[in-house]
């Protein structure tokens, strides 16, 4: 049996403060991503297709007060303060009302109460395992706190973890067993898309990742579900960024080969009996918001069509790893 798991790195602007400015257009690009959010619910609802909605801790307060009780009790201190979350708590809005860019409670309301859709974590902070200064410890001190935050808010356990821009560290494996995580997902098992700092991400590197989305540099996207399920937490390879249009490569047929490229993808992991794992933020949607629901919906409709044809299933990341729960 076939699997296609989808999972969303969910973050507003928490996950890009470092290079998006709150100015009108970046409020307005956060607004449109609001909006999308229910888009990509109903599409899901109406579809059947069930996904993780990997969540920043700091989304979950209703209230600024939410956040300060909820602080974990070590900050990461990033050699590069540009990086650090906690500087914007000074001027974040009291509440969801007044600043829905940080604030995101009735969005995680929607996402709980829509059919087939799992909240999961993306850390408390964004928080980025490869950049200097930060540790083991304060990594560990942030999955407490989205823990806590989860509890505190909607009375759910967080089973699932993305790492924030994917910087994955084996070494703080202990911290995901101790904080009752039994999945994450890492990225694909190639040199080019090894996680790396943001410093340390050579040229040759981000050309290989973009080339590969439209043409074939990686053999392997698909991976077998016994192989992963047999590891504690179990480890949910990504397969593919659903990459957001970009005019000057996917105007020029780009856009038809991306998405012929996933298609060709799901189809032969539908016929391998293998699992396929898609994966964007949100807020990628809003970029053009009718090119990127177009190339969406043409994957959906051709995992539809794999589904009646060769039985694969969707499910989210925790659906995947409690087939190996323990009782």
């Amino acid at each position: 049996m076939s699997r296609l798991i989808i999972s969303l790195d969910f973050e507003l602007h928490w996950g890009v403060f470092d290079h998006v400015a709150l100015d009108e257009a970046g409020r307005n690009y956060f607004l449109r991503t609001r909006e999308l959010v229910h888009t990509l619910l109903d599409r899901f609802q109406q579809k059947d297709i069930h996904a993780t909605w990997a969540t920043v801790g700091l989304l979950f307060a209703r209230t600024k007060a939410d956040i300060l009780a909820t602080l974990p009790d070590e900050l990461p201190a990033y050699r590069n303060q540009a990086l650090n979350p906690y500087a914007l708590l000074d001027d974040i809005g009291r509440d969801e009302d007044e600043d829905p860019y940080h604030y995101a409670a009735s969005l995680i309301e929607r996402i709980l109460a829509t059919p087939g859709q799992a909240l999961g974590s993306h850390t408390y902070s964004h928080y980025y395992c490869l950049e200097p200064g930060q540790d083991g410890t304060a990594f560990a001190a942030d999955l407490a706190a989205a823990q806590r935050i989860a509890e505190r808010m909607f009375g759910t356990r967080l089973t699932s973890l993305v790492y924030p821009r994917n910087q994955y560290v084996p070494a703080y494996a202990a911290a995901l067993t101790d904080n009752r995580f039994r999945s994450y997902r890492t990225n694909p098992n190639v040199w080019f898309w090894q996680a790396e700092s943001a410093e340390s991400t050579g040229l040759l590197q981000k050309a290989a990742r973009l080339a590969d989305h439209y043409v074939s540099l990686d053999q392997q996207s698909s991976f077998s579900a016994p192989q992963v399920l047999a590891q504690q937490p179990v480890d949910i390879p990504a397969s593919r960024f659903l990459r957001p249009y970009l005019p000057k490569i996917d105007g020029f047929g780009g856009q038809s080969l991306k998405i012929r490229r996933i298609c060709h993808e799901l189809t032969a992991a539908a016929r391998s009996g293998r699992d396929y794992h898609l994966w964007w933020h949100p807020h990628n949607m809003a970029t053009d918001p009718h090119k990127n629901f177009a190339a969406l919906d043409h994957i959906l409709d051709h995992f539809a069509a794999v589904r009646q044809q060769y039985g694969m299933q969707s499910v989210s990341m925790e659906e995947l790893a409690s087939t190996n729960a323990p009782h």
